[in-house]
Formats: C-alpha cells, sequence, structure tokens
C-alpha cells in the first residue's frame, strides 16, 4: 500500500515539475527579423517591457529571403517563434510550404485594423506598409535633361524615355523582393501579362545596372552615377534627411507597395509567446517604433509619421492582387531574367 501511495505521490510531483517546465519554456520569444537592427532590437526590447516576456534576437538580417531559407532548413527542429519582416509574399510562399501556423490577432478587430492587410487564410499578419518610388539627382537633371524640355521624372513611363538610355538605376527581382513588386506593379497598373513585360522589354536598354539590394539605386543616384532609380519610398525618404542628400523623391501613380508581415513558425518552442509577440506588433507602441526608425507606415491608424513622409492614404497605388502575385514569383522572376539576360 506504502508502495502504490508513493508512486502515485511520485506521479503527481512529475506532472507538477512538468507543468512547471512548460510553463516556463512559454515565458520566451525567439525572433528572426528581415528588418534594421535598430528597429528589431527597440521591438525587442519594448515587448519585454510591456510583457515582462524575454525576447531574443536569434537572426537580425534585412534579406527576407536568407530569413524564408533558414526557416525551411529548419524545419524538422524549428529554432524560432516568429518571422518579423519581410513583404507578405515570402510569408505566402512559407506558408505554402507548410512552414506556418496560423494565427488571427484579435487586435485586428479590436483597433478596427483593416483585414485586406492580412492574409486571409490567417497564417501571416500585416503590420506595416512602404510603397515605392522614384528618385533622380536634382542636379544632373537640371543639366542635362530639363535643357531639351524634359519634365521631372514622375511617373513609370518617364522612365522609359531614351534621354535616360544608361542612365537608370534599377533592382533585380531575383535577389530583392522590391524589385519583383516593382514588376508586380507594371502587371497590374498596365492590365496584363504581356502588357507588363514588355515595359520591362522597353525598360532594359536605359537600365545602367541592376543592383541586388531595393535600395541600391539610392547612393548611386545620390553620386550622380546614374540620373534616376527606384526604391523603397520609406528608406529612401530616410536617408535623403539623414544625409542631406541632392535627390528629389517622387511617388508615382499606381506605384507597387509591400504588406510587411510577421508570422508564426510551425512547432514554435515558445507558441504563446510567439501570439502575444505578434499582438505587440499591432500595437501603437510598436508602430511608433517602426515609423520611428524605419519610416514605414503602420497598419494601425492614429500613428505620427516622422516630418516628409506623406501620407500612406495620399499615395496612388497600383491595384493590387495579392493572390496572384504570391503564387507567379517563380515564373514571373523567370521571365524578367529571361528578358534581361541577368
Amino acid at each position: 500500500m506504502k508502495r502504490v501511495v508513493f508512486l502515485v505521490l511520485l506521479s503527481l510531483l512529475a506532472g507538477y515539475v512538468f507543468s512547471a517546465g512548460e510553463q516556463e519554456v512559454e515565458e520566451k520569444v525567439i525572433i528572426y527579423a528581415a528588418l534594421d537592427e535598430k528597429t528589431t532590437n527597440e521591438l525587442a526590447a519594448a515587448f519585454t517591457s510591456e510583457t515582462g516576456i524575454p525576447a531574443e534576437v536569434a537572426l537580425q538580417i534585412e534579406q527576407a529571403g536568407t530569413v524564408s531559407g533558414r526557416i525551411k532548413t529548419e524545419s524538422s527542429n524549428p529554432r524560432a517563434d516568429v518571422f518579423i519582416g519581410g513583404n507578405s509574399n515570402y510569408h505566402a510562399d512559407l506558408a505554402a510550404g507548410g512552414y506556418l501556423e496560423k494565427y488571427s490577432s484579435p487586435v485586428i478587430e479590436k483597433e478596427g485594423i483593416d483585414k485586406k492587410f492580412m492574409d486571409p487564410d490567417g497564417y501571416w499578419t500585416g503590420w506595416y506598409l512602404g510603397a515605392l518610388c522614384l528618385l533622380y539627382n536634382e542636379k544632373r537633371y537640371k543639366e542635362e535633361v530639363a535643357p531639351k524640355g524634359i519634365a521631372p521624372p514622375s511617373t513609370w513611363n518617364d522612365l522609359l524615355n531614351p534621354v535616360y538610355k544608361g542612365e537608370v538605376i534599377a533592382s533585380n527581382p531575383a535577389t530583392t523582393g522590391g524589385a519583383y513588386l516593382m514588376l508586380c506593379a507594371q502587371i497590374f497598373r498596365l492590365g496584363s501579362e504581356e502588357a507588363g513585360f514588355d515595359y520591362i522589354r522597353k525598360l532594359h536598354p536605359n537600365v545602367a545596372q541592376y543592383t541586388k539590394g531595393a535600395n541600391g539605386s539610392i547612393p548611386l543616384v545620390s553620386q550622380g552615377e546614374a540620373i534616376v532609380g527606384f526604391a523603397w519610398g520609406h528608406d529612401t525618404l530616410k536617408q535623403k534627411k539623414q544625409g542631406n542628400l541632392p535627390i528629389v523623391v517622387v511617388f508615382p501613380e499606381d506605384t507597387g507597395y509591400e504588406i510587411g508581415a510577421a508570422s508564426i513558425i510551425k512547432d514554435a518552442p515558445h507558441r504563446e509567446s510567439a501570439k502575444k509577440f505578434i499582438d505587440f506588433l499591432l500595437s501603437r507602441t510598436a508602430g511608433e517604433i517602426n515609423a520611428k526608425n524605419g519610416y514605414r507606415y503602420p497598419v494601425r491608424k492614429g500613428v505620427q509619421m516622422p516630418e516628409g513622409v506623406p501620407a500612406f492614404e495620399s499615395l496612388d497605388l497600383a491595384p493590387w492582387d495579392l493572390i496572384k502575385a504570391a503564387k507567379n514569383v517563380e515564373a514571373w522572376k523567370k521571365r524578367w531574367a529571361e528578358i534581361t539576360g541577368k
């Protein structure tokens, strides 16, 4: 009888220890981030300050494709809980491959956040927005283009003008999501794949260089190595202000845009903490950190943007098809490469 009682007590104690250990494991979140270091670290610190849950940044690199690849490689033994940053196409690709877990934050309903910025299937959460811009070197434009009676570049079609032959800095959709979204913008604004790729075909002779990063045009155009280029508006405005760069920034009609997303990795070791972190990303605190450091637009309203950043509502966006953009990534990148030889 004593032996039976002892075994029962031992079993109960083991259950308590396991339960306590399980609870302890949940009180942490491990982050993989495709964001700048300052924003990532401030988000992690603010989350811990507000919730008391430790946040560990295990990977921080601005190339979302690298983060996505890491998640796929580790899928049999996930080492992180959340993937934050990078446009929604990367997260949609992970979801399609079975690498993510569903989670729809109650903050979306509570704060009245527009659901068009969310995955309808619930695998990723949009928490910030960014739009593509044109930028041109003011000095070179005034000296070389204006005397010909040509207005400053302000539309996507302006980049096709022969005056810019060899003077456009573009980026490569094989290496950066921003370039892929630029390609999508042409397809969607012009109404068909054929029209979009015809635009790329006409643009190609004017391109001096295809950079690996979406913002490679910023230093090159600023230094006068080319007259015009395109990049992310938030990064361009931030660098222009911080470096007093001699460039003019224009958001063209029918511009491309990204939904910056976050998602929970399948079989994440700290799922409950991961959910709380997704909730936090939709908070005013997280929105203010992202706006201040990255000039990115939060999906929630009421967050003040840095001076000189136009309201997102004032931008003219290309008619967007999230599903089509996500489903055609590889096919459209392949066709782009065939046209450009890159």
